[in-house]
């Protein structure tokens, strides 16, 4: 068998094999799992004020089906997507992407939001999932097919 090397003061030095390998990589493996699953549930859990900035967002940027795709069926059922892309223009006067979220009123499966800073200060969202929002409007657009 051989004998951990001694300093010439006696001292040995200690034995470090698997057990500490495997416990550092049991370490490493916990904080990825955890970093993981802190990424999963903030990715998949928006509330109604971060989807209504990503919703502006898309309108600023003029983005047509991104924008579209954060509507609710409500709005879907009244409005194509063509006809939301010939809306966009004036959505987006009336949205900021830079606006200031003044409040958020739940509302059961609503939520009511109050922002300041652009021109539709009150933004109606409905849930969609567990986790996440769909724009319904603002009582200051008409989100109803042009020439309607």
């Amino acid at each position: 068998m051989t004998e951990t090397p001694s300093r010439s003061n006696g001292f040995r030095w200690p034995r470090t094999g698997l057990p500490f390998r495997l416990l550092l990589v049991g370490v490493v493996l916990a904080l990825v799992i955890v970093s993981g699953l802190i990424f999963l549930l903030y990715e998949e859990t928006r509330g109604p004020g971060e989807i209504l900035r990503q919703f502006a967002r898309a309108v600023d940027a003029g983005d047509c089906s991104g924008s579209y795709d954060l509507l609710d069926q409500s709005v879907h059922r009244r409005l194509s997507e063509e006809s939301w892309c010939e809306l966009l223009p004036e959505v987006d006067e009336g949205i900021d992407a830079d606006f200031r979220l003044e409040q958020a009123v739940l509302q059961g499966d609503r939520a009511v939001v109050h922002i300041s800073g652009t021109g539709s200060q009150t933004w109606t969202l409905r849930r969609f999932g567990e986790r996440s929002w769909r724009v319904e409007g603002s009582p200051d657009l008409d989100l109803r097919a042009p020439g309607s």
